[in-house]
């Protein structure tokens, strides 16, 4: 937190809420919103208020220079950099050594809801990062990771190759007992086999490269959200790369284009999340250029990813985690990255 941070100052927001810019009276009072009116309210700069916005897809373990780092330091200082930057829910969805889960509730920093290890077979993820889990010790090593803390399980379904990690009837299994113990299934997925994972009973799809139509209508009734992490994929990759890997990114672009309108349009939750490339500013101007409009692309954000997530946005009662802009960011969507505050819990951070 800043000096300046003081949860005993009411604040009064800025009366254009967004993304639906409806115009409502809300205060802060005791670290939480009020409808109402509070005659010493200090008003908060801008013109525009947002929820705190969500990264739903990240990796704080991983130092942004050389993704090398592990440390609970590297975490922490993760995570105070998204508070500053307006990003106030985080879920983490995978760490070296499961350091995710030694973090300790702390008010200052934004809310996290993490998984704590990957979950992938030998040689089907980045050996530094994980350590494999064979197919006759998934459901243990999930069940381990909820008993430590984890709200999340984070399965990979596939790799570099289509062939599925783990057989759909595993993937089933997992996913029912994680939900048995009261967590839910993150799941990488980026080839063809993601209709099997969307049917084993995934309840969010992780990257989601090769979604099709009949895998969108699936989602859309099953309530399965989907992350698609585009900015990961939308750099350029080196020229000198093999012919087949530039034209599986091409694809796998194209395909976004197509599938994330329709996603949309067929109600399956989309949310923001900046994998190990980039910021959420980043990624919501990404979601709008492959197809979203500027308010859904705030909305997988901000509001569609809460809900999802199960938390509050700017409703009656709820936790003060409120940013506030001086410049409409469904115009520029780079207004996001100049919050004129940030309130995290009704203390003031920026």
């Amino acid at each position: 937190m800043t000096s300046s941070g003081d949860a005993t100052i009411r604040y009064r927001l800025p009366p254009r809420v967004l993304p639906e810019d409806e115009a409502r009276d809300l205060w802060v009072d005791c670290g939480r919103l009020t409808t109402r009116p509070l005659t010493d309210a200090e008003l908060l700069p801008g013109r525009f208020a947002l929820a705190g916005l969500v990264d739903a897809h990240a990796h704080l373990a991983l130092a942004p220079a050389d993704g090398s780092a592990t440390s609970l330091e590297t975490v922490l200082a993760s995570l105070r950099l998204n508070r500053d930057a307006g990003v106030l829910l985080v879920r983490d969805v995978g760490a070296p050594q499961s350091v995710t889960l030694r973090l300790e509730a702390d008010p200052a920093l934004p809310r996290y809801q993490v998984a704590g290890r990957w979950h992938a077979r030998k040689d089907r993820f980045f050996e530094q990062w994980h350590d494999p889990v064979e197919p006759d010790e998934l459901l243990a090593a999930a069940i381990a990771e909820i008993h430590a803390g984890a709200r999340w399980i984070k399965v990979l379904a596939d790799w570099r190759a289509p062939e599925l990690t783990y057989p759909p009837a595993l993937l089933e299994a997992l996913a029912e007992a994680v939900h048995n113990a009261g967590a839910r299934l993150a799941v990488h997925a980026q080839w063809d086999g993601v209709r099997e994972v969307v049917a084993a009973g995934a309840d969010s799809i992780e990257h989601g490269c090769l979604i099709d139509r009949e895998t969108v209508r699936s989602m859309a009734e099953r309530g399965t959200a989907w992350t698609p992490t585009i900015s990961t994929f939308a750099d350029e990759l080196p020229l000198e790369a093999p012919a087949a890997a530039h034209e599986r990114r091409a694809a796998w672009l194209e395909n976004y284009r197509a599938m994330l309108p329709v996603a949309a349009a067929a109600g399956v939750v989309i949310m923001a999340g900046t994998d190990t490339a980039g910021t959420v500013v980043d990624e919501v101007r990404t979601l709008i250029e492959f197809g979203l409009t500027p308010v859904q692309a705030l909305r997988a954000a901000t509001t569609d990813a809460r809900r999802f997530l199960g938390e509050a946005s700017l409703d009656d009662g709820a936790p003060a985690d409120v940013v506030t802009f001086e410049e409409d960011p469904r115009e520029d969507p780079s207004a996001l990255a100049r919050p004129a505050s940030v309130v995290l819990a009704g203390y003031r951070v920026r």
